[in-house]
């Protein structure tokens, strides 16, 4: 989805992409692509194509000129490490591949970066303990 750049690339909230009632927040204006999921069927997993459909967003990002890809990224393997790691650290930890998280993971080897953590981004996340990564 289209989005301002100034705007998502601070901290924000799930529910400023997609409303209570799951509509998509696309901006005609928007200078940025919003990464929303990309899913893999568990049958075809290994095949490389969560990383064809990241390098399609790519390309669409070059060919409309946008100025980034923005993402906000669950954590849902931090729950484990909670009580014993901040959320930088577990994030750390990731970034230095000593832990693995079935998303950050992914998407740092799709060359996203970690910019922001962000607080309360989804605060039903029990998983992620309500944190998120804003990636570009």
């Amino acid at each position: 989805i289209k989005v301002d750049y100034n705007r998502f690339s601070l901290p924000h909230l799930y529910t400023d992409i997609i409303t209570e009632n799951n509509v998509i927040q696309n901006q005609v204006t928007g200078d940025a692509m919003y990464g929303l999921d990309v899913f893999v069927h568990p049958d075809y997993r290994g095949l490389r194509l969560g990383r064809r459909l990241y390098d399609a967003r790519k390309e669409l990002c070059r060919s409309k000129n946008f100025k980034a890809i923005l993402a906000g990224g669950r954590i849902p393997n931090y729950h484990q490490y909670a009580d014993e790691l901040s959320v930088a650290e577990y994030i750390d930890k990731v970034k230095r591949r000593e832990l693995h998280d079935p998303i950050l993971s992914f998407q740092l080897a799709n060359d996203f970066d970690v910019k922001r953590i962000m607080r309360g981004y989804l605060p039903e996340d029990n998983a992620s303990k309500g944190y998120a990564t804003l990636l570009e």
